[in-house]
C-alpha cells in the first residue's frame, strides 16, 4: 500500500491560481428516508441523492482569489459549485485562504454568472 504525503490531487480552474494548496478534505453524504411500523420502530431505510463536498485550504501567492462563492471549480473530473470562500490576513503569517464547494448527484452546476431567470416569471 502506498502512502502519500502532501496534497495529492488535481484541481483545475482558476480558483486556486496564485495559491499554494496546504490541504484538501473530501466528504460524501446521502439523504435518507425511513419507514416505521405502528410502534414507531424503523423497518426500512432508503439512501438516495448523494452529495460530495470538498474543502481546500492554502496560502496566497496573489492578491485575491479569482473565484468567489457562486462560481465553479473542477475537482477530480467533476464540476463543483463554490459555496463559500474566506481569506485571512494578518501581520504574522502568510495570507491564508479556504474554499468550500459541493456537488449533488450528477446535477448540472449553474454558477451565479449564468443565472438569467427573469424576476417573477420563474423562467
Amino acid at each position: 500500500m502506498s502512502r502519500y504525503f502532501g496534497v495529492n490531487i488535481s484541481v483545475s480552474g482558476t480558483t486556486v491560481a496564485g495559491c499554494v494548496l496546504n490541504g484538501v478534505s473530501t466528504k460524501t453524504s446521502a439523504q435518507e428516508t425511513e419507514a416505521r411500523n405502528e410502534k414507531g420502530q424503523v423497518t426500512d431505510t432508503w439512501l438516495y441523492s448523494s452529495k460530495k463536498s470538498i474543502s481546500i485550504t492554502g496560502v496566497m501567492d496573489a492578491e485575491s482569489l479569482t473565484n468567489e462563492a457562486g462560481s465553479t471549480i473542477v475537482f477530480r473530473g467533476g464540476t463543483f459549485g463554490v459555496n463559500n470562500t474566506s481569506v485571512d490576513e494578518n501581520n504574522q503569517a502568510p495570507t491564508g485562504f479556504s474554499l468550500e464547494a459541493s456537488r449533488s448527484d450528477n446535477a448540472t452546476i449553474h454558477p451565479i454568472s449564468s443565472n438569467t431567470v427573469s424576476p417573477g416569471t420563474g423562467t
